[in-house]
């Protein structure tokens, strides 16, 4: 990726707004699909540096125990054609959209030179990060689940089913029937109507959530709800589940797994309440590595993935600042080409110390 080296006293970096990141192809799912295969072929081949995430925790009222916000900051270097290092910053404040009329997640994503330390970009992250999140969905299905795949399953019908969908209809080409079951009925019914004006499949609500998870061959779990909602008998024999949100599926899913695949295994066992995390608290998996099957690895041959047609396959992506990072770049690449952005400078003349 071309980009803006820090040269005498130019310090001058792109800003680029939520619309700049829509107007740069930022919302085009078929092509952050290839940009975060791209990222994991990188990491299979060494070359992605990536610390585990921060996080700051708070609560509204002082001595209690129920968190009301948090915000995740998510460094990462990606290394090969992408030669970027980068930080997403997201808060994560659920009473934003009842409370605020307020997205839940506001996020900045700052990408640097890793020659100079000198700025790249600033830019929205809100959409990179759900962008990002929908085609690890996309990566991981198009190598775990079958190219003859006809039905889907969405539980939730909120923000993050919209890029989860669209993942899908990139990567699934006998996609006919999306089941979608979210408890708020009217939230599901406009989905639903939405979806299915929009794209031409059957996007179809549906009131019981074992009723779309049975016959299904794709499930992607994404309520970000607080306690598990589905049962692993819902299941059919050969499904591929994707646990985007962290507490939809039950640890007695594992039981019924015929293989548990992770997108980063330190990530996904440390980052507390994620699936895998709670398998190894519960002693149901070891902590050690190789606990789980990395999806780099199935991508790099190093696994074969999906060897039986009757394999239950569980996906459990933890959300990778190199995904992010990966995603950034390619927004900023094709920013740069069309224009798009504000140019913003650190400094005008000579840095106050030398």
């Amino acid at each position: 990726m071309p980009r803006v080296r820090g040269a005498g006293h130019d310090t001058s970096f792109l800003f680029l707004s939520q619309e700049d990141v829509v107007a740069a192809g930022g919302t085009d799912m078929p092509a952050i699909v290839e940009v975060i295969e791209r990222a994991f072929r990188i990491k299979a081949a060494g070359g992605v540096f990536m610390p585990p995430k921060v996080m700051i925790t708070w609560s509204d009222e002082p001595g209690t125990e129920e968190l009301h916000g948090r915000i995740m900051a998510m460094p990462a270097y990606v290394g090969g054609e992408v030669d970027v290092a980068g930080l997403k910053w997201i808060p994560s404040v659920p009473d934003n959209p009842s409370r605020r009329g307020l997205p839940r997640a506001n996020a900045l994503v700052l990408l640097s030179d890793r020659e100079t330390g000198l700025p790249l970009a600033v830019m929205d992250g809100t959409v990179v990060s759900a962008m990002r999140t929908g085609a690890v969905t996309g990566v991981a299905v198009r190598h775990l689940a079958s190219p003859a795949d006809e039905v889907a399953c969405l539980l939730g019908a909120g923000v993050l089913a919209h890029t989860q969908l669209d993942a899908l209809r990139a990567v699934m080409p006998s996609l006919r029937e999306v089941r979608v079951h979210d408890p708020a009925k009217e939230r599901l019914q406009r989905f639903c109507e939405r979806q299915s004006a929009a794209t031409g499949l059957a996007v179809l609500p549906v009131a019981d959530p074992e009723r779309a998870i049975r016959g299904a061959q794709v499930v992607v779990p994404a309520t970000m709800a607080v306690a598990p909602t589905f049962e692993p008998e819902w299941l059919d024999p050969g499904a591929t589940v994707v646990l985007v949100s962290s507490l939809d599926a039950p640890e007695s899913l594992h039981a019924v797994t015929d293989l548990l695949v992770v997108d980063d295994w330190v990530h996904e066992s440390t980052h507390e309440g994620r699936y895998a995390w709670r398998l190894v608290a519960a002693g149901i998996l070891p902590a050690e590595a190789g606990s789980a099957v990395e999806l780099a690895d199935v991508m790099a041959g190093r696994h074969p993935g999906r060897q039986r047609p009757d394999q239950r396959i569980v996906v459990s992506p933890v959300g990778l600042g190199m995904e992010d990072v990966s995603t950034a770049a390619h927004v900023l690449d094709q920013a740069r080409g069309r224009g798009l952005g504000t140019r913003l400078a650190l400094r005008t003349g000579p840095p106050v110390w030398e």
